[in-house]
């Protein structure tokens, strides 16, 4: 029997399940309703599911002082460059591998850099398929974690991200080959596609930014300082100017290691390519850019937040006017939902104190719904998730209160640089929005106040219904009579 494998991954910093008061995240929430167990309803051969954490997560209370120091170093890494999701992806990807059976429905849903990390893998899915056997293509798959990391690690590394930017335009054809060779060596092919594609996408708020350049920078100040520091301790034995250069020269020796090592991209034994027609350096990977959307994903559903302000996290959109989607009934849901709802980041993807979710839960529960309302041949719910709802209880209220992360400065001084989202004036909003717009005043931070957010100025249904609301109850009523009614 078919199964739903769902593949969860959280958005920076965050990790559910260590402690009862936590602040969770919308994806924590779902994993936790969705996910089977001893303490659940699901039944495995109906539905299994995954849980990674998000970039910059740390080890639980209680562990070694060492691991929680080096977590910390590698966290601050890859919080500041962004690569640190590369690991994210092939670990998602492996679990797939180790879950995945003929028929059965991936689903994969994510949050903010978590949102990047599974678009990030629905392309890989994409290109490279479900392997089924080892790479000599008769070997049944062998589903040991070592085993399926290392064969995800080739998908993402050397297939996924041999295209990385907009200016590795020209390799995406030898991509395609790279996929193809791949999709050939662990039968995942047929008839020239990949044998297995997301079922059902659903992103929480998708952020352009992978890593910070502000805390890039600060690293590479702190950086300065540390050797700095050390030729000071070294000038015992050395002049400190001698000591200061050639701790310079190792660690720029060092960082243009890792950067090769990192960047480098090629392919040997590729038909119609030669070795150095493959050879480049991908682009510092601090941006989404990637828009794409397979048109053979069954379904895609994306929360946007109106509120956030923050320029590093800008929105990164989903689809273009190319994208069709597979056949479908006129009975079937919509295959491509990009939907506003009010507040910033987090209250459209969760994590705040459970007492402020109120907004967030509006989000949860559209994103739910639309994750179980997958019709079969038996019903309208037929490929949905399963719910175990003793798990997911929902209080959404669209005058909830709003939070800001630009307030306030961190130790009064340092702010996010603001940065409005752009909204289409005919953008599809959530009825929620409607109904906070209506309200006198809501909860925003720190006050209470009108919504009117700037970016929905040219808003035309917005714009309405914040009209309509500040009419007194006869014109109200009299503005949605028809044209003429009431006349002689």
């Amino acid at each position: 029997m078919a199964k739903n494998i769902i593949i969860f991954s959280d958005g920076t910093g965050q990790v559910g399940g260590l402690r009862p008061d936590e602040r969770r995240s919308n994806v924590y929430k779902l994993y936790r309703a969705t996910r089977c167990g001893p303490d659940t309803s699901i039944d495995p051969a109906e539905q299994v599911t995954y849980y990674d954490a998000g970039l910059g997560s740390m080890p639980p209370e209680g562990a070694l002082f060492a691991i929680r120091a080096y977590r910390w170093l590698h966290n601050l890494f890859s919080l500041a460059t962004g690569l640190g999701i590369t690991t994210n992806i092939v670990d998602c990807y492996a679990a797939i591998l180790s879950m995945w059976q003929s028929g059965d429905r991936i689903f994969v849903i994510g949050f903010s850099r978590g949102a990047y990390t599974v678009r990030c893998l629905a392309a890989v899915l994409s290109l490279c398929g479900v392997p089924t056997t080892m790479g000599d293509g008769k070997t049944p798959l062998r589903r040991d974690a070592k085993s399926v990391k290392k064969i995800a690690s080739e998908a993402v590394k050397n297939v996924y991200q041999h295209v990385s930017s907009p200016a590795d335009e020209k390799y995406v054809d030898q991509r395609k080959a790279i996929a193809l060779r791949f999709r050939l060596k662990y039968k995942s092919d047929t008839a020239g596609l990949p044998n297995a594609n997301p079922y059902f996408i659903g992103v929480f708020d998708t952020v352009a930014s992978l890593g910070s350049y502000r805390l890039s920078a600060a690293m590479f100040g702190g950086a300065i300082v540390l050797i700095l520091l050390l030729s000071w301790l070294l000038s015992i034995l050395l002049p400190f100017w001698a000591a200061f250069w050639l701790l310079t020269a190792v660690a720029l020796a060092g960082a243009g290691i890792w950067y090769v090592v990192s960047h480098l991209r090629y392919a040997t034994g590729l038909k119609d390519y030669s070795f150095w027609q493959t050879l480049h350096f991908t682009s510092p990977k601090m941006k989404f850019y990637d828009p794409h959307l397979d048109n053979e994903v069954r379904y895609a559903r994306h929360a946007l937040s109106i509120d956030e302000n923050r320029a590093d996290f800008a929105i990164v959109k989903w689809g273009s006017k190319s994208n069709k989607g597979p056949p479908r009934k006129d009975s079937d849901p919509d295959w491509l939902q990009q939907i506003w709802f009010a507040g910033n980041h987090s209250d459209v993807g969760g994590s705040y104190l459970e007492n402020e979710s109120r907004l967030s839960d509006i989000s949860l529960e559209w994103m739910t719904h639309a994750a179980m309302n997958l019709p079969d041949e038996t019903g309208p719910t037929g490929h949905g998730i399963k719910i175990n709802q003793l798990f997911l209880q929902v209080r959404p209220d669209p005058l909830g209160p709003q939070h800001d992360e630009r307030e306030p400065p961190w130790l009064w001084i340092f702010r996010w640089p603001k940065g409005l989202r752009h909204i289409d004036p005919q953008a599809v909003l959530h009825p929620s929005v409607y109904k906070r717009a209506a309200a006198e005043r809501v909860p925003h931070f720190y006050e209470s106040m009108d919504y009117s957010p700037d970016n929905l100025a040219n808003h035309v249904k917005f714009q309405e219904a914040k009209f309509a609301a500040k009419q007194p109850p006869a014109a109200q009523i009299a503005s949605s009579q028809p044209s003429g009614a009431g006349t002689t």
